[in-house]
């Protein structure tokens, strides 16, 4: 008589367990790998405000967004300055040989208008803050996105009214914080815009 064990044979569960097990796990690594590949919904949002030939100017969508005329102005004139209020940082105007710095450039200190005025030509964004009104801990935070961009270029004006003003080629946005989803739409939609910098492509770091 055969001795009893107490042995069961195998189920049809244990014999498809392991290959069950691999299985969920690929498919959760491909999930995973295909999540990574994909356009979070802020990204695809932010798509929306990229230029192209067919929307050359997506910022007309931004709320807020003031579009100023350009007004005839000198053109790479030494000494030449565009107009400029306290409270109003230049747009567009005469200006210099000497474009300021903007290859995702944080200025420490007020910038010579002329020299702004020629890195927007060139297709910067300059983004603008008051001190006494934007807390340190944001300028800091402020100036950790310019320079991690290009086309942009940042600097305090002191008196300037308004926690942050941002400007381009003709173009203008007023928020109280960077954190405001419009920060991201204006840069998306201006920085680097092949379509409205007149001399995009000349470059903007100093001659």
């Amino acid at each position: 008589m055969a001795a009893v064990t107490g042995e069961r044979p195998a189920g049809r569960w244990s014999r498809w367990a392991g290959l069950l097990v691999v299985v969920l796990a690929a498919v959760s690594f491909g999930s995973v790998v295909v999540s990574a590949f994909l356009p979070s919904a802020a990204e695809r949002e932010l798509a929306e405000f990229r230029p192209t030939e067919q929307r050359p100017d997506p910022s007309t969508a931004i709320a807020g967004v003031v579009l100023e005329p350009v007004p005839a102005h000198e053109h790479d004139v030494p000494g030449a300055e565009p107009e400029f209020a306290a409270t109003r940082p230049p747009t567009s105007g005469s200006h210099g040989t000497t474009a300021a710095r903007c290859d995702g450039t944080t200025h420490p200190g007020p910038l010579p208008p002329a020299e702004a005025v020629r890195a927007l030509e060139q297709g910067a964004v300059w983004v603008t803050y008051d001190p006494a009104l934007l807390p340190p801990d944001v300028v800091r935070q402020l100036g950790a996105r310019v320079t991690d961009g290009d086309d942009l270029l940042m600097s305090p004006v002191p008196d300037l009214a308004v926690p942050l003003s941002m400007q381009s080629w003709g173009h203008r946005l007023v928020l109280d914080t960077p954190a405001d989803p419009r920060f991201e739409q204006f840069v998306v939609a201006l920085a680097g815009n092949p379509y409205l910098a007149p001399e995009r492509g000349t470059g903007c770091t100093p001659d």
